[in-house]
């Protein structure tokens, strides 16, 4: 930028830049099923960006077996009021922690530092929490069939990055809201957790009929937000 703040840590990395806004998360919270396999999560307000938030999760630990097969924004463009988190298994609890994101800011300190951009939007806010990616991966290797139950079975891969979950630390559940591409058909019933005993996301193709080997390069993104 020829004019306009820029502000850059000892890392070399850009903090705050007048242009560009960066990554807040801007609820965050709980989430437990109770009496069924979905849970569903309002936002304390609407978020008002034309793009959905990034939603992230930390499945929790205490429940690890559990399979994530979709998760659905509700609202739309300038109003998104909340999120659903849908399992595999009707016997499923959905329990974990969440925070939902975007590339904007809301009015949260009483003191510090603000700033709008060109069209008036607010860009930053020193009261809002910045996200701290920590890892992303696009790499994933097949690993065959696995059995989940009496009356399913699945087609799995796992993700290229192996490493611990920091107690802060979630993964972006938005790559695999949706189902994957097969070679029978036209897509088929997928599935998401971050296997603790592996130190690493999982992906499942639930069906029968083997599906293609490659499924692509769903980005698996990991982030910190401290405190919580």
């Amino acid at each position: 930028m020829k004019f306009g703040l820029s502000v850059v840590n000892d890392g070399s990395y850009v903090q705050i830049d007048s242009e560009q806004p960066r990554l807040c998360a801007l609820y965050s919270g709980t989430y437990q099923a109770s009496g069924s396999s979905s849970v569903s999560v309002s936002f304390p307000s609407a978020i008002t960006t034309p793009e959905p938030p990034c939603v992230f999760i930390q499945n929790s630990s205490a429940r690890p077996n559990e399979l994530y097969t979709s998760m659905t924004i509700s609202g739309g463009p300038g109003a998104w009021t909340g999120f659903s988190i849908t399992s595999l298994n009707i016997d499923f609890r959905p329990t974990g922690k969440w925070f939902a994101a975007v590339f904007a800011s809301i009015t949260k300190a009483d003191y510090g530092l603000r700033m709008w951009g060109a069209t008036g939007v607010l860009i930053f806010d020193s009261g809002a929490a910045p996200v701290i990616f920590t890892r992303a991966n696009n790499s994933w290797s097949y690993q065959g069939q696995i059995v989940l139950n009496a009356t399913a079975q699945a087609y799995y891969w796992a993700n290229g990055s192996v490493a611990p979950l920091q107690s802060d630390e979630y993964f972006m559940i938005n790559p695999f809201s949706r189902g994957i591409l097969q070679n029978h058909t036209n897509w088929l019933t997928s599935a998401v957790r971050f296997n603790y005993s592996e130190n690493r996301l999982q992906v499942f193709g639930i069906s029968a009929l083997s599906p293609w080997t490659n499924i692509g390069a769903p980005g698996a993104v990991f982030a910190r937000l401290p405190g919580t």
